[in-house]
């Protein structure tokens, strides 16, 4: 019997392709909502897409202070925010390869969401339906904790075998973090490879509106190099 492996993140504003690798990668990717929003220069409310002139950023702007869980977290919609970010998008991607992706997000932008948890997991969902992903997607407001304790709630509330880190985690994991795991009957595992952040530095949106759904998903599943990825998105 298979083991099951559960993955979780917060929801951030239009996640990478590594977000989404780490995804492809689980069986259970769990969005969690119910701890620390960061406010100055995190990815919950803002990315990067590739402009004709360098960098452009996307930010949502959102309401009270730094001191709030993803959750309670509301967008400013006194600012026509929705409107500025249509008019970068095609003014970048208007002449893109497939449109499909345009047209949901200018849907998604006129509800009008209150919450920026809210916008952010519609906009995973529509992603991963372009690249598609096929893993058990499920938001989470309740789970709660620090550190191998978060994990550890994750994976008995999914009833999880194993837990996916990410690459990053390596830096902070310890020997306790997966001695608890250990001891409470889950193991561990880290993403060894995919598609990285200084190779792939841009929205998982910037790479399928320059080359397609379809080459977007070789892209996610390593079927396409990095030297004809950066040909298309020149």
């Amino acid at each position: 019997m298979s083991k099951l492996i559960v993955a979780a993140h917060q929801p951030n504003f239009m996640p990478n392709l590594g977000f989404f690798y780490k995804m492809i990668r689980a069986d259970i990717f769990v969005l969690i909502t119910n701890i620390q929003f960061e406010r100055e220069e995190g990815w919950q409310r803002r990315n990067k897409l590739k402009g004709s002139n360098g960098d452009v950023w996307l930010t949502v702007p959102v309401l009270g202070s730094q001191n709030q869980l993803i959750k309670n977290v509301r967008i400013d919609n006194t600012k026509n925010w929705q409107r500025k970010h249509i008019r970068t998008l095609e003014l970048n991607y208007g002449k893109c390869i497939d449109k499909n992706l345009l047209r949901k997000i200018n849907k998604l932008y006129a509800t009008k969401l209150e919450r920026l948890a809210d916008i952010n997991i519609e906009m995973i969902k529509i992603l991963k339906e372009c690249l598609g992903i096929n893993t058990k997607l499920f938001v989470d407001e309740e789970v709660c904790g620090k550190k191998q304790d978060l994990l550890i709630k994750i994976c008995k509330k999914y009833d999880a075998d194993s837990y996916l880190s990410g690459g990053g985690a390596k830096s902070y994991m310890t020997k306790e973090y997966f001695q608890d795991l250990e001891s409470n009957g889950f193991e561990h595992e880290f993403i060894e490879y995919g598609p990285s952040g200084n190779e792939y530095p841009y929205s998982a949106v910037h790479y399928i509106l320059k080359s397609g759904e379809k080459e977007a998903n070789k892209i996610l599943r390593g079927e396409k190099c990095v030297r004809e990825v950066l040909q298309v998105t020149r």
